[in-house]
């Protein structure tokens, strides 16, 4: 989906374009959690009150540290002793955006400058322009069920067909959080074109939204599941979380093109 020229909120990312999730990918429940000894109160996202949402990278400041006619380099830095967002750990993430014939590369790193272990987690929100029959198709391992507010409750394997999913895209407004997905997704359109989506680990998790009316499509490929902190600190294994300990870097890859 194209981006409006206008100027807009960041806390309300008009549904194009594409952004990082960065330190952490769809809700925190109550926008708190607890790793170790620490309990953290982050700031609820005015679109999932009272939860956290998508981090807030998006939402704060970058540097343009590169640039050239087909790529661009951003840098932000998270110093939590300014930043009243409450998450406690310090870090560094970089973006880099290459454009290429036939389409985009989107390599994102995180690296911690804090003096502790923290959590993290690390994805790409893309927006896709869609029309009804577009057929989407993946292949994923596993399916999270996710209760009413839309956080990640019970893990359930998938297994041989149910692991293949290949449907047309509809009105019906769905949200769905999948995992042991092997990089791997496509968009195929009524025109014979077809949007190819392919991601490196740490992203084995998608997450497959479209809003009622079916306006868009969301294939987000992500780290971990949606309240994957305090699913991991209640014992739930496969979560996705990962840990990064001082100077550790967690980076990805994703690859937009047109076949």
């Amino acid at each position: 989906m194209p981006m409006p020229e206008a100027a807009f909120d960041p806390a309300i990312w008009p549904k194009a374009g594409s952004y990082p999730l960065v330190p952490y990918s769809n809700r925190i429940r109550d926008a708190t959690f607890r790793f170790g000894e620490t309990r953290v109160e982050l700031a609820p996202h005015p679109a999932a009150a009272p939860h956290a949402l998508h981090g807030f990278c998006q939402m704060r400041p970058w540097t343009v540290s590169r640039q050239a006619a087909a790529q661009i380099e951003m840098r932000h830095r998270h110093d939590p002793q300014s930043d009243p967002n409450g998450w406690p750990w310090a870090f560094e993430v970089v973006q880099l955006i290459t454009l290429g014939p036939s389409g985009l590369t989107h390599e994102i790193g995180v690296e911690s400058r804090a003096d502790s272990a923290m959590p993290m987690g690390l994805g790409v929100h893309p927006y896709f322009a869609v029309s009804k029959g577009d057929r989407i198709r993946f292949t994923a391992d596993a399916l999270w069920q996710a209760d009413a507010d839309g956080c990640g409750k019970q893990l359930h394997r998938l297994a041989g067909s149910a692991r293949q999913y290949d449907s047309g895209h509809g009105d019906r407004d769905v949200t769905t959080y999948y995992a042991g997905w092997d990089g791997n997704a496509w968009i195929q359109r009524h025109d014979g074109t077809e949007i190819v989506i392919q991601a490196s680990a740490p992203l084995d998790h998608l997450v497959l939204h479209v809003p009622a009316g079916g306006r868009y499509l969301c294939l987000e490929p992500v780290s971990h599941v949606a309240d994957a902190f305090n699913l991991a600190a209640a014992g739930q294994p496969e979560t996705g979380m990962r840990v990064l300990n001082p100077g550790e870097v967690l980076r990805a890859t994703v690859r937009i093109g047109v076949a």
